[in-house]
Formats: structure tokens, sequence, C-alpha cells
């Protein structure tokens, strides 16, 4: 089981791909999304949503071979699903370290941070309005975490890229079944076999997982062929905004050079926040006005703050948008002086 600071959660949403695309798509969302060198991940389809736990695969395997275990006889379970499965609502879940915030609708996990302590009022204001929460389902006052309980079991299992997931138990117990009662409507002989296989199911569940393990090279191996064949149509529908070193070079490009600097940075399906910190006191609205000047952000915001000299900032990239860094304007400049 990975503790909740050795991995991260997002829900890519996939309804704009065509179905035969969505596997390699989502697949290149995750390596764009993931800082690792090389990406574990635990998947689970919901509908036209993807749900993603992602890891750094290195470390992780280095913790398990230190562990005299073996990597494909291992099943890597995220902490998030051991924890106890919800239906509606906004939950503050104790983990083994720290604290997670998660949005459920629908019996769906729409939304999940952690914390390594108890967040503030204005933190879990931010995380709800993030989600989605609508205003009148939001609550101002942090809640008393969930006590700390793990079930026997996680509450999906995970997926392959091109194969759905369902909630719960998964299709396996309940398929198995079927199969042999008609093995048994057949003849007396598959009558015994049901017995044999009635006596495995208990087993069926290690099994599966281990099965998934193995395929997952052939699955990794036939994502990166595809890969290679539709890269760049992949990229136009699913890349739609710049990337994230231009963007994070026009920003730091802009910054005051009076020892101001970027302290944190989060991008999101289009979405920026980043908190600035500044030897010197900071005004969020010359900030906001910066931002905007841009001409790629749209809906520029800054979150209230008892410290001025640090600005928490969060705004929407616009698709398609062009970066221009101040060399290429003075260039531009120099051309038009030349003529």
């Amino acid at each position: 089981m990975l503790s909740r600071p050795l991995y991260r959660y997002a829900r890519f949403e996939l309804k704009s791909v065509p179905k035969p695309q969505r596997a390699q798509a989502l697949e290149l969302q995750i390596r764009q999304w993931t800082p690792f060198n090389k990406t574990g991940w635990y998947l689970l389809w919901d509908k036209e949503n993807a749900l993603v736990w992602a890891w750094d695969a290195d470390r992780v395997e280095s913790a398990i071979l230190d562990g005299k275990l073996k990597p494909n006889r291992t099943t890597v379970v995220p902490e998030t699903l051991l924890h106890q499965a919800q239906e509606q609502g906004v939950y503050l879940v104790t983990c083994m370290e720290g604290v997670e915030g998660q949005v459920w609708s629908e019996h769906s996990l729409i939304s999940s941070r952690w914390w390594p302590g108890l967040p503030d009022a204005g933190e879990w204001i931010n995380f709800q309005r993030d989600a989605g929460t609508f205003p009148e389902h939001q609550s101002s006052e942090v809640p008393d975490p969930l006590p700390l309980h793990w079930e026997e079991r996680p509450w999906a299992r995970s997926a392959a890229l091109g194969r759905s997931a369902m909630y719960g138990a998964g299709l396996e117990p309940r398929v198995l079944p079927v199969i042999a009662l008609f093995l048994l409507a057949g003849s007396v002989w598959y009558g015994a076999q049901l017995i044999k296989l009635q006596a495995a199911i208990s087993n069926q569940g290690a099994e599966l997982e281990t099965l998934n393990l193995k395929a997952r090279p052939n699955i990794e191996a036939r994502g990166q062929a595809l890969e290679a064949l539709s890269r760049i149509k992949t990229l136009q529908a699913t890349d739609q905004y710049p990337d994230q070193l231009s963007l994070l070079a026009k920003v730091a490009e802009s910054l005051p050079k009076d020892g101001t600097y970027m302290k944190e940075w989060e991008f999101l399906n289009g979405k920026l926040k980043l908190l600035i910190a500044s030897p010197n006191k900071m005004v969020s609205s010359d900030y906001i006005k910066l931002f905007q000047s841009f001409g790629i952000f749209k809906n520029v915001q800054a979150s209230p703050s008892n410290d001025p000299a640090s600005l928490a900032l969060s705004m929407e990239t616009l698709p398609q948008a062009e970066i221009k860094f101040a060399a290429e304007n003075v260039g531009s400049a120099k051309n038009e002086d030349a003529r």
C-alpha cells in the first residue's frame, strides 16, 4: 500500500476524444501530467472519465526490492482505494500520514487533495470550489477527519487502458459463477469442475492482480507503437494548451527583478495555480493586470492572504494561446525599424 504523499490523483475527461483513440490519448495525458521518468498507475474508467492514481515506479520498485519482495508478484494499491468508498458529499479522511480531502458524487470520486496537517478554512473552501461543489453544499468549517480505517480490499480494481472497470468487487467474481452454472448444466463432468472452481474463487482476486501486472508491459508497448503512428493527431486533439515549460518561462521572465520568485506551481487541465514570494510588499491588483496582459490567461484571481510578502494566484489558460517572450518582441521591433 502506498501512503498518500507518495502518489497523486487526477480525473481526466475524455468525452471529446473518439472512443478508439481514448486509450492512447489518456496515456499521453498521464505522461504530460506526471514528472516521473517511469510512471506506475492505478486506473479506473468511470463512463467517459478516467480516474488515475500515479506514482514514481522506479522508487516504488526499489522499495519492493528492499523489502525482499518480487515486483511482478507485488500489487501496488494507493491508500485512497483502501479507505471506505462514499456515495455523496465532501469528507476529510485521516491517512497514515496527514489527511485527505475527498469529494464524492453518485459513488464516484470527483476530487482528492492531501495535506500534511489539518487545512485551514481558506484551503478547505478553495478545495471545494476547485472540485466544482455548489456553494449551497460547501462547508466553511473544516470538519473533524474520519478515523483511520482500511478496508480488506480496494473498493475498485485497476483496469487496462483499453478496458472498463466497475466500482466494488469488479466483474470477475460475478462472471465466474455464471460460467460455472453453464458448465454444470452441460453435463455431470462440468458439475465436478464447478466444485473445484468454487473452491478456487477465493484465490482469484490475487491471481487476477498478478495477471494485470504481467500484462502491463504488453499494454505499454502497444501504447508506444500507437503513439508513434498517430502522435501528431493525438497531440492536436488532446493537448490544446501551451506546454508548461513555455508557460513557466513566460511567468518567470515577467516577475520583478527584486528577488521575487515562484514558490509553488500547479497546472492541470488548463487551470494554473501558483504562489509568488517577494522580499517586498506585493499588490495583488498589479499582478492580476500583469498576467491578464499576457493574452494567454483569463479569470485571473488572487486568493486572500495574511502574508504581504506572498501572493497566491489562480487562472485559466486560453486554448491554443500563443506565448510571446520579451526577446521576440524586441526582435520584432528591430525588424520594423529596419523597414
